[in-house]
């Protein structure tokens, strides 16, 4: 963004005016990821995760890379204190970053303000984009239940004619496990692929095995990006980064590739943000001068402006400057207008959750609370086009399911994505006194899932570590548990295997994702965990078909005094559901079998590590919620639409897609979007065949006959329970 009014001016102005409200930019502040704030919006962030990104909100940082207090580059027009990892530490989910090489004569991409445009550059005074990827990455590696939304600013330059391709070649090789690829989506190579925001989930994201996605979204004033990020020489770039994004027309029609929909502009529709969110588009609300200025153009983008102006109006991104600048001082208040996390939030009380109960209510203040599950209050229903209804009699909040299918139609029991349909909510209860259960419940540990499709009992424990847990450094794996909670199951454990020599070194647990109904493909995706050091060698591998619901069943831990003078791991013995052990270290000291009662695995762990394995425990989940998941097509697409549009699954067993001993009976579903711009086949509006015969479109049933064409040339998936049905 180009910087504006006092972020434009040196570093020691900015901290003397800082210092002048009282405020101070001590490089050494500490980074407090466990307060009260920072919670409820880590709690926040993932409450839209099964929403579309056009019903998603995210706190961003504007310039997140322009830090006072980070050592990777120098920066006199700071509009962050902290770095892209400590703002991402504090909840914020979406990093602005402003790509240019680092002068005339070398191309390497480097993060900095600049408003040449065609001709700027930076200088080797200013952190590398290797260096904020590297940040991302770290963060993403410690929180793999996280998703994050990279904006990229790059203009094209005179002097680089394969500039964007530096920028593709660094994504691809610094945060290529994590990113999703528009080939992930379905585009073929060097595609101009459009951030399909009407349809695509942070699920989504996690459920293809990453946790990030970049989007370019300049120049902003352009009516097509893909006309200025040409192919060629950008074909990296293309590979990588989604040009723009999908955003519809005031008669609703779709035009991909466009610029984010800004400040309410009438880039998309018109002025009006919450017409852009009722179309499916997505508004960013950017900060691009400064909070210190409180009678200026951007005064109303800090406070609870934030939230009552535009999140309540439907805004999506709040990419906002100086985020807690003075959170490096005991100042109270907001001083000089700074944005604090707490400007972002629009649903958890303060102080909330509080271990008051383990379901979430909304209060007549429109905030949430947590409260015991038991108590009898109404209930919030959503349709499925997201208009809210309430139920007529009270419920404890597991009857929130059945009471709201019995209003009829296609109520759900259901929780607000974002602070709009919180709006809409609140106007539907008007000026009743009563609180209302929501769909959002505490499913184990800190972790709240909302929008569940019904109650899940996790059967969820967490068994006391064995050893010197008091000793080395803590480490926990129930933040794995919770991508599974988020992905919809099909997260599992698939690999366990010790480090050892005399006594228990290390050990490994590897996590694999499967296809589930998703647009997004699976690939090779899987996570390893290390715990402990890495003396000793690695014994053989246990691992679990989860295709069969295998799983890991008990673990055997041995733990003894003599090296240390304190107790240590000394051996482990796993073993699987259908009995076969693995085992590594010295059999001796005290030993117990981690083991709670029949029907749970072992699904995460838990422990204290320094150079070998302290101490070690377990968290345990139902056994059935192994999910070997299901086996899917690539896109395919039989006809153009003539005579209708045949994508039925007996033409396709006959072409040679569907496996010649499939039968429709082995049909998960079918998913279905329109082959040019990868719109999603619910949002045409025509009427479609999809049932146990597959997909089809008939002119016919959409006003035309053969000679009058009016069905989408649609392309399918289509998903099965066996994977013999795949070719």
């Amino acid at each position: 963004m180009k910087p504006g009014n006092l972020l434009n001016k040196p570093a020691w102005l900015l901290a003397c005016v800082l210092a002048a409200s009282g405020l101070s930019l001590s490089a050494n502040a500490a980074i407090d990821t466990d307060d009260d704030k920072v919670t409820r919006l880590d709690l926040q962030g993932q409450i839209d995760n099964f929403a579309p990104f056009s019903k998603t909100l995210w706190a961003g940082a504007h310039n997140a890379y322009a830090s006072h207090s980070w050592s990777k580059g120098t920066y006199t027009d700071v509009n962050q204190y902290y770095s892209p990892k400590s703002l991402l530490k504090r909840g914020i989910r979406v990093m602005e970053f402003d790509i240019y090489p680092e002068s005339t004569a070398d191309s390497t991409p480097m993060l900095c303000h600049n408003s040449r445009e065609n001709e700027a550059v930076c200088s080797a005074f200013h952190a590398k984009l290797s260096e904020g990827l590297d940040d991302i990455k770290d963060f993403l590696k410690d929180n793999p239940d996280e998703v994050i939304l990279l904006k990229i600013e790059s203009y094209k330059h005179n002097n680089h004619n394969n500039w964007h391709n530096k920028i593709g070649e660094r994504l691809k090789n610094d945060i290529g496990d994590y990113l999703l690829l528009p080939s992930d989506w379905g585009y073929a190579d060097k595609s101009c692929a459009s951030l399909p925001v009407s349809y695509l989930s942070k699920r989504d994201i996690l459920a293809a095995g990453k946790q990030l996605v970049a989007v370019v979204q300049t120049p902003r004033d352009h009516s097509n990006l893909c006309s200025y990020h040409k192919s060629g020489s950008y074909s990296k770039f293309w590979n990588t980064v989604f040009i723009g994004v999908d955003a519809f027309n005031a008669d609703g029609d779709l035009k991909s590739n466009q610029p984010f929909c800004q400040n309410g502009s009438n880039k998309c529709l018109n002025g009006d943000q919450t017409d852009h969110y009722n179309a499916n588009n997505m508004t960013v609300v950017i900060d691009g001068a400064t909070q210190l200025n409180t009678d200026g153009p951007d005064a109303d983008k800090t406070g609870s402006n934030v939230i009552s102006k535009w999140a309540n109006k439907g805004a999506q991104i709040l990419e906002l400057a100086l985020v807690e600048a003075n959170n490096t001082s005991a100042a109270s208040g907001y001083g000089a207008n700074e944005v604090q996390i707490e400007d972002y939030i629009w649903s958890w009380k303060s102080n909330r959750p509080n271990n008051s109960g383990n379901c979430a209510s909304l209060e007549i203040d429109s905030s949430i609370v947590d409260k015991t599950c038991e108590t009898y209050q109404y209930h919030a229903c959503v349709d499925e086009n997201r208009n809210w209804k309430l139920t007529t009699s009270k419920g404890s909040w597991e009857m929130g399911f059945a009471n709201c299918q019995n209003l009829g139609g296609s109520y759900t029991f259901a929780m607000p994505f974002n602070a709009y349909e919180q709006v809409q909510l609140n106007n539907e209860i008007g000026l009743s006194s009563e609180s209302h259960w929501v769909n959002y419940y505490r499913a184990f540990e800190d972790f709240w899932l909302s929008n569940s499709a019904s109650n899940i009992d996790w059967m969820f424990f967490k068994s006391a570590a064995l050893g010197s847990t008091n000793k080395g450094d803590a480490f926990s794996g129930l933040d794995l548990l919770k991508r599974k909670a988020l992905v919809g199951g099909t997260f599992n454990l698939s690999s366990v295997r010790i480090r050892s020599k005399d006594r228990v070194d290390g050990f490994e647990a590897c996590y694999t994702t499967s296809q589930s109904v998703s647009h997004a493909s699976v690939g090779n995706s899987e996570i390893c965990v290390n715990y402990g050091g890495n003396g000793g060698s690695w014994g053989n591998q246990l691992t679990f078909d989860v295709s069969k619901g295998d799983y890991l069943k008990s673990m055997k831990v041995c733990r003894d005094d003599s090296k240390y003078g304190y107790s240590t791991v000394y051996s482990l013995e796993l073993t699987s559901s259908d009995n076969r052990k693995i085992s590594g270290g010295t059999n001796s000291g005290i030993c117990a079998t981690l083991t709670f009662k029949s029907g749970l695995q072992l699904f995460a762990f838990h422990g204290t590590q320094n150079k070998e394995l302290n101490s070690i425990g377990a968290y345990y989940i139902d056994s059935s919620l192994v999910n070997g998941g299901l086996f899917a097509t690539d896109w395919l697409d039989h006809d153009d639409p003539s005579g209708g549009d045949n994508e039925l699954f007996i033409t396709h067993q006959s072409l040679g897609n569907i496996g010649i001993s499939c039968s429709t009976a082995d049909v998960a579903t079918v998913v279905a979007r329109v082959v040019g711009n990868k719109l999603d086949a619910s949002l045409t509006g025509q009427n479609l065949v999809n049932n146990n015969s597959g997909f089809a479109c008939w002119n016919s049933s959409n006003g035309g006959n053969s000679s009058y064409v009016t069905c989408e040339d649609y392309e399918v998936r289509y998903f099965f329970t066996k994977a013999s049905c795949v070719p």
